[in-house]
């Protein structure tokens, strides 16, 4: 007996990057659908859906509305935060993880300092870590990833500093976790 394909809801800003990814995906055996509504909770009901995808441009206020309204709607349906340069690897990690084994980070944050931005994260057993700054500048359609640190780490609370410069024209902060497991956090909302 075949298995279903994972039905899967993309939800972005640009239509073009949306189109990509949903093409990628089911190119790949999913059913992806797409969407670049602001209200897709209203449009789509979680219980459709394996997983549910929150793009970069996603806004901070509605990210967090769309996570808890698809919750409610279905509690056991992933809701994952994307980026696309990055999209297609959180996907099939989300995809294949195993629920048992949980994560490896957590709590993932950037502050700003006086001097310095500082990265944090809580490491829940030893792993390889990568933290990487995606930026744009000048309007740039490609981004341009600076390397913060690639090392190996172990249990516990890490913080790895980084100039303001590195952060400036900044988007996304990537903490990759044994090159697969990926947590962001948005740099843009610093920019003063």
């Amino acid at each position: 007996m075949a298995s279903r394909a994972k039905r899967i809801l993309v939800i972005g800003k640009r239509a073009d990057i949306l189109e990509r990814s949903v093409a990628a995906l089911n190119k790949q055996g999913y059913s992806a659908v797409g969407t670049v509504s602001a209200s897709p909770d209203r449009e789509f009901h979680a219980g459709d859906f394996d997983l549910i995808t929150l793009g970069g441009g996603v806004d901070a206020a509605t990210r967090e509305r769309l996570h808890a309204r698809f919750k409610e709607q279905n509690k056991d349906v992933m809701v994952l935060d994307v980026y696309a340069p990055i999209a297609g690897q959180q996907i099939a990690w989300a995809l294949r993880r195993s629920s048992v084994e949980g994560e490896l980070g957590s709590a993932f944050s950037v502050t700003e300092g006086d001097d310095t931005f500082a990265a944090r994260a809580t490491i829940e057993r030893a792993c390889a870590l990568r933290l990487d700054i995606y930026s744009y500048p000048g309007a740039a359609l490609e981004p341009v990833v600076a390397r913060v640190v690639d090392t190996s780490v172990t249990p516990g609370t890490h913080e790895f500093r980084f100039e303001k410069e590195l952060a400036r024209d900044g988007f996304m902060a990537v903490l990759t976790l044994n090159g697969e497991e990926h947590h962001l956090h948005h740099l843009h909302q610093h920019r003063g």
